[in-house]
C-alpha cells in the first residue's frame, strides 16, 4: 500500500513540472535607450532643439556608457555649433574625437572642431586641428573647406603668403564650384594688392603656373619703379609681356615698361615751372619768376657762377585745364626732373594729383591746406597760415605775456580761416578770446563791429544819479582784451586801426598777418599802428644770410624791391641747385631727387631757416615785425 501511494505521488509530480523555453523580454536598459534616443531624434527632425537637448541629456544621465553615447555627444556638439554656442560645443567635440575611432563620421566632427576653434579666436589650435584633419582624412571629401579654413587662420595670424597658398589650393581644386572660384579669385586679388614686396615674392612662388602671376609681377614691378630699381621693374614687365600674350596684361606691362624707360631717360638738369604769367594773376607769377631767374644766376656777367640747370617755363594763364596739359608736357615731352608751381590753390590741387600719377616731384607754392596728402611726390613751399599764427601766438603769449584777445575779421574765407586758427592757438597757450566780431569785406566804415566789441552798440542802464540830474555822459568802452587780431589787407587794417582809436581802443596791441607788410600801412594809419606786430615771410632787414645780395640784385635787374613771392621762388630754386651741386652724380632719376628733397634740413634761405617736415611741407618760423615811428623793425 505504501509503495503504491509513493508511486502515485511521483507520477503526479512529474506531470506538473513541465520545462518550457523562457520568453525573454528586451532588457530594460536597451528599451529605455531606444526610447530616449528616438524621442530626441524626433525633436531634432522637427527642429525642436531645446527638447532634443533635454532628451539627449536624459539618455546620458541614465546610461553614460550606452551604445548611443557617441551619437548623442556628436548630436549635442553639432547642435551647439549650429546655434553659435561654441564654448559648449568644444568639449563635446573633443570627447567624441578622444573616445571613438577614425571613421567618416569622425572626419565631420574633426572639421567642426577646427571651425569651432576658429570661431573662438583660437587660431593656432584651429590651424593645428585642420592640418591634422589633412593627415588623417586625406581620402575623404571636404579638403577644400579645410584649405579655406587654413587660409582664414593664416589671415588672422597675419601670415598673408600662407593665406594665398591655402586659398590658391581652393581655387585650383576641380571640386570647387565656379561661383566659389570667383569669390576666391577676388579674395586673392585683394591680398595681392595689399601685400608687401617680400610677401609678393613668396606669393609668386605659389602662383608661378597661374595667371595670378601677372598681377603679382605688376605689383612688384610698380614697387621697383617707385623705389628707383628700374632695371628690375623692366625685367618683370618683360616677363608679363612674354607670357601674357596679346591682351589686357600685355598692354599694362607695356605701359609699365615705357614708364620705367621715361624715368631712366629723365633730363637731370632740366626744371619745369608752372606759373600764371598772363591773365589776372600775372603780376604774382612774374614776381615768382623773377626770383627763380635770380636764383639761377642768369644775370651774372661771367660764366663762372652760372648754374648748369635749365628752366622750362609754362604759362598756366591762371586756368586749371591749361595747367594740367602743361604738367603732362613737362613730364613726358620735356622730361624735366622736377616741377616748381603752381601758385594758385585751386589749380595746384588738380595738378599735384597728376604729378603723383606721373611720378614726378613737384614743389607747389600754393597755401592750400593738406595739399601734400596727394602723395609722396608733392612738396609745399610757402608761408602758411599755420606758420604765421604759430609764430605770432608764441611771441605774444609766451614771451610778451598778453593773455586776453579780441578778433575783428572780414567775413570771408580768409578772415574766417585765420580767426579759427588764431582762436585755437590762443586757447592752446592758455589765453582767452573775449570778443569776436566780423565785418563785410567791402565796408570802409567799421563803427558797428567795433561798438559791439567794446560794449558801445547796445544801450546801457543809466545810473540813478545820472537820471536825476539829467546828465548824458558818453559811456566808456569796455576793453577786456590786451590785443586785437585783424587778419586783413594792409588797406583795411589801416582803416580799422584809425577807427579803433576813435572809440578809445588805443592801449590794445594790434596784431595782423603778412598782408600788413607794406609801407602803405603806415601811410594810411600813421601813429595808430605803432607797436603793431605781424609776421613776415620776407623782410630786407631781417639779417638772414644772403638777403642783402638778393635785394641788391633784384633791384638792379627788375627796378623794384622784392616781395615774399620773389623770395620764395629764389629759395626754391636754390634748394634744387644745392641738391644737384652736392649730390649730382647720385641724382639720376626723379625718385632720387624726391628722396633728396625730403631729407632737406636747416636750409638757410632769404626767408629764414627752412626744412621739409614729415608731410613734405616747408617749416619755418616767420620773422615778426613791429612798427616803430615810420619804420618796420624785426621784433627781437
Amino acid at each position: 500500500m505504501v509503495l503504491l501511494v509513493v508511486a502515485f505521488f511521483l507520477v503526479s509530480c512529474e506531470q506538473k513540472i513541465v520545462l518550457k523555453e523562457p520568453i525573454l523580454e528586451k532588457p530594460l536598459e536597451e528599451k529605455a535607450v531606444t526610447d530616449h534616443f528616438a524621442i530626441a531624434e524626433e525633436h531634432w527632425r522637427h527642429k525642436e532643439y531645446d527638447k532634443a537637448l533635454a532628451a539627449y541629456d536624459r539618455y546620458l544621465a541614465e546610461y553614460p556608457t550606452g551604445d548611443r553615447v557617441r551619437d548623442v555627444l556628436a548630436r549635442k556638439a553639432t547642435l551647439y555649433y549650429s546655434r553659435n554656442q561654441y564654448e559648449e560645443a568644444l568639449p563635446l567635440f573633443l570627447e567624441v574625437i578622444d573616445k571613438y575611432p577614425v571613421n567618416e563620421q569622425r572626419a565631420e566632427i574633426n572639421l567642426l572642431l577646427a571651425k569651432t576653434y576658429f570661431h573662438l579666436e583660437k587660431y593656432p589650435e584651429s590651424r593645428l586641428s585642420a592640418l591634422q584633419w589633412l593627415e588623417l582624412y586625406e581620402d575623404y571629401p571636404g579638403k577644400e573647406e579645410i584649405f579655406f579654413l587654413l587660409g582664414q587662420n593664416a589671415r588672422e595670424l597675419k601670415d598673408y603668403p600662407r593665406v594665398f597658398y591655402w586659398w590658391f589650393k581652393v581655387l585650383e581644386s576641380p571640386q570647387t564650384t565656379e561661383e566659389k572660384k570667383e569669390e576666391i579669385r577676388s579674395r586673392l586679388l585683394d591680398l595681392i594688392y595689399e601685400a608687401t614686396e617680400e610677401e609678393l615674392k613668396e606669393m609668386a612662388v605659389y602662383a608661378r603656373e597661374s595667371n595670378l602671376i601677372f598681377p603679382i609681377y605688376y605689383r612688384l614691378a610698380t614697387s621697383y619703379l617707385l623705389t628707383n630699381r628700374l632695371e628690375e621693374a623692366q625685367e618683370l614687365a618683360l616677363k608679363i609681356m612674354r607670357f601674357a600674350g596679346e591682351g589686357e596684361w600685355f598692354t599694362v606691362a607695356k605701359e609699365l615698361m615705357e614708364q620705367a624707360q621715361r624715368v631712366i631717360e629723365v633730363e637731370p638738369n632740366v626744371i619745369g615751372c608752372l606759373l600764371p604769367l598772363s591773365g589776372p594773376f600775372a603780376i604774382y607769377g612774374q614776381e615768382v619768376l623773377h626770383g627763380l631767374e635770380l636764383g639761377l644766376d642768369i644775370f651774372r656777367e661771367t660764366d663762372e657762377n652760372l648754374s648748369s640747370l635749365e628752366l622750362v617755363i609754362m604759362d598756366t594763364e591762371g586756368e586749371s585745364e591749361r595747367a594740367c596739359d602743361a604738367i603732362r608736357e613737362l613730364a613726358e615731352k620735356e622730361r624735366v626732373l622736377v616741377i616748381i608751381g603752381p601758385l594758385l590753390s585751386r589749380i595746384a590741387e588738380e595738378v599735384v594729383t597728376i604729378a603723383q600719377e606721373l611720378g614726378i616731384p613737384i614743389i607747389t607754392l600754393s597755401q592750400s591746406e593738406g595739399i601734400t596728402s596727394a602723395g609722396e611726390m608733392v612738396f609745399q613751399n610757402c608761408l602758411t597760415p599755420e606758420d604765421q599764427v604759430r609764430s605770432l601766438t608764441n611771441k605774444v603769449l609766451g614771451e610778451i605775456g598778453l593773455k586776453r584777445f579780441a578778433i575783428l575779421h572780414p567775413d570771408n574765407a580768409y578772415g574766417r580761416y585765420f580767426m579759427n586758427k588764431f582762436w585755437d592757438e590762443v586757447e592752446f597757450h592758455g589765453g582767452t578770446v573775449n570778443a569776436v566780431e566780423a565785418y563785410d569785406p567791402k565796408d570802409t566804415d567799421f563803427a558797428t563791429p567795433i561798438k559791439k566789441m567794446v560794449g558801445l552798440f547796445y544801450p546801457r542802464p543809466k545810473p540813478e544819479t545820472e537820471e536825476e540830474e539829467g546828465l548824458e555822459e558818453k559811456p566808456d568802452p569796455i576793453i577786456d582784451f590786451d590785443a586785437v587780431f585783424i587778419p586783413d589787407s594792409y588797406e583795411r587794417a589801416g582803416l580799422v586801426a584809425s577807427q579803433l582809436a576813435f572809440y578809445d581802443v588805443v592801449e590794445a596791441t594790434l596784431l595782423g598777418t603778412n598782408l600788413w607788410n607794406s609801407p602803405k600801412l603806415i601811410e594810411i594809419a600813421g601813429r595808430y599802428v605803432r607797436g603793431a606786430i605781424f609776421p613776415s615771410g620776407f623782410f630786407p632787414g631781417s639779417g638772414f644770410r644772403g638777403v642783402g645780395g638778393f635785394v641788391e640784385q633784384y633791384q638792379l635787374n627788375f627796378q623794384q624791391k622784392p616781395g615774399l613771392l620773389a623770395a620764395i621762388g629764389y629759395d626754391t630754386i636754390r634748394i634744387i641747385k644745392e641738391i644737384v651741386r652736392e649730390q649730382g652724380e647720385d641724382i639720376r632719376t626723379r625718385e632720387d631727387l624726391r628722396s633728396a628733397l625730403a631729407g632737406i634740413e636747416g636750409f638757410e634761405g632769404v626767408t629764414g631757416p627752412m626744412a621739409f617736415d614729415s608731410e613734405r611741407r616747408a617749416q619755418r618760423n616767420p620773422l615778426l615785425l613791429t612798427i616803430s615811428g615810420k619804420h618796420f623793425l624785426p621784433l627781437p
